[in-house]
């Protein structure tokens, strides 16, 4: 567990939690949400949201699976389209949080994991996944199954980060290195953005689109982002001493006071389609 600043409220902090979805079950709810919906903030986040609705082109009347559901928005949106939504999500919080958020909704949230999913073979019409395959030590088992769950015609998108794309600006190098490694050791699948494509393909199914968006966090997120906690992680795993971790966090705060901060990195999306039987 690591802790950040919660935005508005000055001191309050909350807990985000490990990177590896075996842990969901023990981080805190409030933690994780105000995460996700950090996120759904980021303009790289809602244009590949966006590219992913054109790609599975849903249809009411069909059932849309969304694999680690979260907050449920992705779900409700299904639902107001006229789809069965029903969103996987591994933590009891969060599920209870979506069933908050989304009251009046025909939505539907149950309990999952992605590599064993709650349906039957070849009884479900869509299926999206986004940033979720970097948190699972088996992403291309949970492909598979996926697949297995997509009918004939089915449309799948998966959405993910490629971690090892981050740059960081200022940093001494050398410290910013052993950060990166520490936390690339940490998380289950950090290269995930870069893999889907041929976990898709290796799963039977057939690519029909791909795109990108660079992440591009504002001057804010040197004090409240997840660059915020890099520090605090890196420290806590002996990567970097405590003389390294303040250098660290207090240049890049000093940098956003100037406007000079940076952190960006890629995001990856790829389509595919099970193809119709014979």
């Amino acid at each position: 567990m690591s802790e950040m600043t919660a935005p508005g409220e000055p001191g309050a902090k909350i807990q985000i939690g490990s990177f590896k979805i075996a842990d969901a079950a023990q981080s805190d709810t409030a933690g994780m949400a105000f995460v996700l919906d950090q996120m759904a903030l980021q303009p790289a986040v809602q244009t590949l949201k966006a590219w992913a609705l054109e790609q599975l082109a849903p249809v009411a009347g069909e059932t849309a699976v969304d694999v680690g559901s979260g907050t449920g928005e992705d779900v409700a949106a299904f639902a107001e389209l006229g789809l069965r939504a029903i969103g996987v999500e591994p933590s009891a919080g969060l599920r209870a949080e979506a069933v908050r958020r989304w009251p009046d909704s025909q939505a539907e949230f149950v309990d999952g994991l992605s590599d064993k999913l709650p349906f039957d073979d070849e009884s479900v019409d869509v299926v999206r996944c986004e940033r979720v395959l970097q948190h699972v030590d088996d992403p291309a088992g949970s492909v598979r199954e996926m697949a297995r769950i997509l009918r004939p015609g089915g449309r799948i998108v998966l959405i993910d980060t490629d971690w090892q794309t981050a740059i960081v600006h200022p940093a001494d190098p050398e410290v910013l290195q052993r950060m990166v490694a520490s936390f690339l050791a940490e998380a289950a699948n950090p290269y995930s953005g870069r893999l889907l494509r041929g976990q898709l393909a290796d799963a039977g199914l057939e690519i029909i689109g791909e795109s990108a968006s660079t992440w591009l966090e504002p001057q804010s997120g040197a004090r409240q982002g997840f660059v915020s906690m890099m520090h605090v992680r890196a420290q806590q795993s002996g990567a970097i001493t405590a003389a390294e971790a303040e250098a660290f966090a207090q240049g890049i705060v000093e940098a956003a006071d100037r406007g000079a901060f940076h952190l960006s990195l890629t995001m990856y999306a790829v389509s595919a389609v099970k193809a119709p039987v014979a």
